[in-house]
């Protein structure tokens, strides 16, 4: 098993409190904080529910 399937099973194996604590650490260390700013700008917006997305 590689090192980042080792990572991600013990991840998986935390609880859903500890899983977003170690989720944010990382975000916090390894993620640009442009990108994440832009993702959270953005959490309120449902393009499923958007008309443009919709086939007409």
């Amino acid at each position: 098993m590689s090192n980042p399937d080792k990572i991600i099973k013990e991840i998986d194996m935390l609880n859903e409190v500890d899983r977003q604590i170690v989720l944010r650490k990382i975000k916090e260390k390894y993620m640009m904080q442009d990108s994440i700013l832009l993702n959270n700008n953005y959490d309120w917006w449902d393009n499923e529910a958007d008309e443009i997305y919709n086939d007409m």
